[in-house]
């Protein structure tokens, strides 16, 4: 809220998909499902949510797929309630912005990284080695 993290999540995803786009697209589904949420406990708790969340998304394809109102014999695989990004977009509760994959923090808990990028996503996570301080 305002330039504080909160909410944050990374799991197991439950289903198989045919493609990183679908699975991008699944994950951004969910969080958007999980924005809505916030969105009404903080109008219920009388607090101002007048502005949109920031989403960010490294997957181009899934970004186009959230912002294009056509659907495409391409997406037609990823079930309709999916295609809630859309509508929450539109509706803006958020905006779909991009970050290069290089950039994203999270890949730190899912990708082998190379030591330079690790570091840059420890670093920008705040996480702190407490073995090695002074």
């Amino acid at each position: 809220m305002g330039a504080a993290l909160i909410s944050w999540k990374t799991k197991k995803q439950s289903t198989v998909s045919r493609s990183s786009s679908e699975a991008e697209y699944r994950a951004l589904a969910s969080t958007g499902y999980e924005l809505q949420w916030i969105k009404t406990l903080l109008q219920e708790l009388q607090t101002n949510t007048s502005d949109p969340a920031n989403l960010f998304c490294d997957n181009q394809a899934a970004r186009h797929i959230a912002q294009n109102p056509v659907f495409h014999e391409r997406t037609k695989h990823i079930e309709i309630d999916c295609h809630m990004v859309r509508e929450r977009l539109q509706d803006g509760l958020f905006h779909l912005l991009p970050i290069k994959g290089s950039e994203q923090p999270a890949d730190i808990f899912t990708k082998a990284l190379e030591k330079n990028i690790f570091e840059a996503a420890v670093s920008k996570l705040g996480m702190m080695d407490y073995c090695h301080t002074a």
